[in-house]
């Protein structure tokens, strides 16, 4: 810490700190945390840096090809693209459409209310999907029940495509009375 007095200009002693006038020198000031806090900015700037390149590079393979994402109102998906018909009288929920093309296989779903009673909307879609069997080369419509919901599927090959229906009904939890519909129609090339 040798060094001359800003005040008196004579000498500062390495041992005290300080000079012939009393006043003692401040301690030099180091650099050690300007340093680590550059490195610190410089690795996070190359954490955020990594993290948008990867997501645009993910970005890109899923905007590629034809791939893409669409859900809620975004994703106009109608009953031909949902492979059966919509109950009659159902009402869309605003949020409750999908559509996905991601590698060579297509997903539309939607979903719908009705006031009718479950034991109605299922029948009425057994009858819908055992009259769409022909269309594919299948076994019988497969029935479950899980946690309250009841599900509807077929799965088979149309033309030179795997396709699968599912249609699930279930009492709605939203509005006391009502049955939620939610249809789903898969479809990818069979190899």
């Amino acid at each position: 810490m040798a060094g001359v007095c800003a005040l008196c200009g004579s000498q500062v002693s390495a041992t005290t700190g300080s000079c012939s006038c009393g006043i003692v020198s401040p301690p030099k000031k180091t650099n050690v945390w300007k340093i680590v806090l550059i490195v610190v900015g410089v690795i996070f700037a190359l954490g955020v840096a990594a993290v948008g390149g990867l997501g645009y590079i993910g970005w890109r393979a899923m905007h590629s090809n034809g791939n893409a994402i669409q859900v809620g109102q975004a994703a106009d998906v109608n009953e031909a693209d949902l492979g059966i018909s919509i109950y009659p009288g159902a009402v869309r929920l605003p949020s409750g459409s999908a559509r996905v093309k991601m590698f060579g296989m297509e997903t539309e779903s939607a979903g719908y209310t009705t006031s009718d009673p479950l034991s109605s909307v299922l029948s009425f879609y057994q009858d819908k999907l055992n009259n769409y069997q022909g269309k594919l080369e299948t076994n019988a419509v497969s029935t479950s029940q899980s946690n309250g919901a009841t599900v509807l599927s077929l799965a088979g090959i149309n033309g030179n495509a795997k396709e699968t229906l599912v249609v699930t009904l279930k009492p709605s939890v939203i509005a006391a009375g009502q049955t939620e519909i939610t249809i789903s129609h898969v479809k990818f090339a069979a190899h």
